[in-house]
């Protein structure tokens, strides 16, 4: 009844065997298509949860990484040397440790995002988080 039941389907147990095979191979790589990732410093997640002397000096230091790959796609048509003026602007007065000036900039950066179009602001979400840990660094100093 087996071999009835091969025969009307075409398969054979080669090809079974080939298919499983390859369902192996394929699900035993380790995302073959992701980027390599740089193993020499560590997450800012981690370093950020470290005791630091001077939060706000901490996140000024971090500002790029928190930014950066949010603006990657982000056209200059749409005033993208504007935005990185005002995080770059951000990230001095962080390091400074000018709370008043940047609290000036959260509020421009947030009105400036909020002039972009929602698939916009979805595409720079990550500005719109890292705004929020900043303001949430400053609230608690």
């Amino acid at each position: 009844m087996r071999l009835s039941l091969r025969a009307r389907s075409g398969v054979s147990s080669w090809t079974s065997l080939a298919a499983l095979c390859s369902i192996i191979f394929l699900t035993s790589c380790e995302e073959p298509t992701a980027p390599q990732s740089n193993v020499d410093h560590a997450p800012s997640a981690l370093s950020f949860s470290q005791a630091s002397s001077d939060p706000l000096a901490q996140l000024g230091s971090e500002m790029d990484e928190m930014t950066s790959w949010s603006l990657l796609n982000f056209p200059d048509s749409r005033g993208r040397p504007k935005l990185v003026g005002i995080l770059s602007s951000l990230q001095g007065h962080l390091t400074a440790g000018r709370t008043d000036a940047c609290r000036d900039d959260i509020n421009d950066a947030r009105s400036f995002l909020q002039s972009l179009t929602e698939n916009e602001q979805v595409e720079l979400g990550g500005i719109g988080v890292t705004l929020d840990v900043v303001e949430y660094t400053l609230n608690k100093s």
